[in-house]
C-alpha cells in the first residue's frame, strides 16, 4: 500500500517548480536569449514569428503569482487523486 502524501506540501513543491520554469523564461527574456528560443520553436513549427518579447514588471509579477498559484492548485490536486488511490 503507498504511503499517503500532504496535499500542501504537494501543492508547495509543484508551485516551486511552476515558479521556477516561469522565472526561467523571464531570465531569458532579460538576457536576449527568448528572442532566439522563440525564432526557434517557431520555425520548428513551420511559423513565422511576428512579435518581439519584452520585459515588463508588472507581468513579470503577475505571471509568477498565476503560475504559483496553479502550481499550488495543481499539486493539491495530484495529492489527492494520488490518495485516492492508495
Amino acid at each position: 500500500m503507498s504511503e499517503k502524501i500532504s496535499k500542501h506540501r504537494s501543492g508547495v513543491l509543484f508551485a516551486l517548480i511552476f515558479a521556477a520554469s516561469h522565472a526561467a523564461w523571464i531570465w531569458f527574456v532579460v538576457s536576449d536569449v527568448s528572442r532566439s528560443a522563440v525564432d526557434i520553436v517557431a520555425r520548428t513549427n513551420f511559423v513565422e514569428p511576428e512579435d518581439t518579447v519584452d520585459f515588463d514588471l508588472s507581468l513579470t509579477v503577475g505571471g509568477l503569482t498565476i503560475a504559483s498559484v496553479a502550481g499550488y492548485l495543481m499539486g493539491g490536486l495530484f495529492a489527492v487523486l494520488w490518495n485516492r488511490n492508495s
